[in-house]
């Protein structure tokens, strides 16, 4: 049986194949374009647990979780736009009649792209994208460049968004307000920061939240009345705001190197170390800092001018994206800088905190062309490959660990970061 393509699509009452259990009222809820979710609903005459198992091919059939009701509204959530599915709802031993449905066309506003890959390279997840414009348009993309989820604002999104815990993504609409999101679309966590202004970074730890700020103290010199400093903010799952930093009550801006600018740290990236402290990346300074989540005490810098002797070859320029990934390893994505080095590379190193030993492991430079001086990022994909946002030319690429690009997404549109999502991490 073939279901129409509209709105809210309804179908005529019908009996599985067992005698046991009947289906009826069985529709298929579409939303509008703003986001690629479909609902199947349907009734039972008595409570029971059922599911959906639906595909596009046979060989990659999918099964939502089981839902205990009588009348049910299960979520499809990851589905390729302009394809044809088909679907049954299964109950215990009860099984409906096949159905098929057509998803709709991608809206006219959305991203355009351009994908050259290796014929023998393949991934098996999703890369989530998010971009700079209005509307704002978060979306995951499979290996073979086939959009599987979007969701579409009514305005331009804040960069800051992140994976969230599982099945969800976080993400700021305003300066001072951010969400927990389910795939699915559904609102998990809301929170106002009132006078706190969020920007460039925000994750979720075990149950708090943490998020980069911004604020200025008054400078009185020939050029600038105010300088931009940035700070960490912890709020906790209610909402409570319980810790802050701000790096104007550690460090005086007239007793540093640095040089004096009205954005004089800009940080753009924040983790949570091994030992639950953390990670900060301060473009201006071309430096990583380890901050006390206790006292707010400076542990370390890393890089130019910082606390660990670099060799030439080891210092980076304007980075971004600092993450861990492991207790001694850590990644960053070393923009380069037009001054001193026109490239852009993947950084991992290890650090010895006892003996203040800073150690390359691994340099994967990204070709000349693909130079990012501002923005973009850099994670591991399956452990030996390496997603790039070369933001500035609005290429996303993966490489081996020698640099040779696999997968190259060419696209009329620029993204701050992509992460890398697991098929696991959205499994219902």
């Amino acid at each position: 049986m073939k279901i129409s393509a509209y709105n809210v699509l309804f179908l005529f009452i019908f009996l599985s194949c067992s005698s046991d259990t009947k289906f009826s009222d069985v529709s298929i809820g579409v939303t509008d374009f703003s986001h690629s979710k479909y609902h199947i609903k349907f009734k039972t005459d008595t409570d029971k647990e059922a599911n959906i198992s639906y595909w596009d091919n046979e060989n990659d059939k999918k099964i939502t979780d089981n839902y205990p009701s009588d009348n049910y509204d299960i979520p499809l959530p990851f589905l390729k736009p302009s394809t044809q599915y088909s679907f049954m709802i299964n109950s215990e031993n009860s099984n409906s009649i096949l159905y098929s449905f057509k998803t709709k066309d991608l809206p006219s506003n959305f991203p355009s792209f351009e994908l050259k890959k290796d014929s023998l390279f393949n991934f098996d997840g999703y890369l989530l994208f998010r971009t700079q414009t209005n509307p704002g348009i978060q979306f995951m993309m499979d290996d073979s460049g086939n959009i599987i989820w979007y969701s579409i604002a009514d305005s331009t999104l804040s960069r800051p968004f992140n994976k969230g815990n599982n099945f969800s993504y976080l993400s700021q609409s305003e300066k001072t307000l951010f969400h927990e999101i389910s795939f699915n679309g559904d609102t998990l966590f809301s929170k106002n920061t009132d006078s706190e202004i969020l920007h460039h970074d925000i994750l979720r730890n075990d149950s708090m939240f943490v998020a980069l700020t911004y604020e200025y103290i008054d400078f009185n010199s020939n050029e600038f009345d105010s300088l931009m400093g940035d700070g960490i903010v912890i709020y906790d799952s209610k909402g409570n705001k319980i810790w802050k930093w701000n790096i104007f009550d550690h460090v005086d801006p007239t007793s540093e190197s640095f040089i004096i600018r009205e954005d004089w740290s800009h940080a753009n990236a924040i983790d949570v170390d091994y030992d639950g402290n953390f990670l900060v990346s301060f473009r201006n300074f071309d430096q990583i800092w380890k901050i006390s989540s206790v006292s707010g005490e400076i542990l370390w810098r890393l890089g130019i001018n910082g606390d660990f002797q670099l060799e030439n070859s080891d210092v980076f320029y304007q980075q971004h994206a600092i993450h861990k990934i492991d207790k001694n390893n850590y990644m960053l994505f070393d923009n380069g800088s037009s001054e001193f080095r026109n490239t852009s590379r993947a950084l991992i190193f290890e650090i010895d905190e006892l003996n203040t030993k800073f150690k390359k492991v691994k340099s994967v430079f990204l070709p000349d062309d693909l130079f990012s001086f501002k923005q973009g990022s850099v994670y591991l994909l399956d452990d030996k490959y390496f997603l790039f946002s070369s933001s500035v030319n609005n290429r996303t690429v993966i490489s081996d660990n020698k640099g040779k690009i696999l997968w190259d997404l060419s696209s009329d549109h620029s993204y701050y970061r992509v992460y890398y999502i697991n098929k696991n991490f959205i499994a219902n």
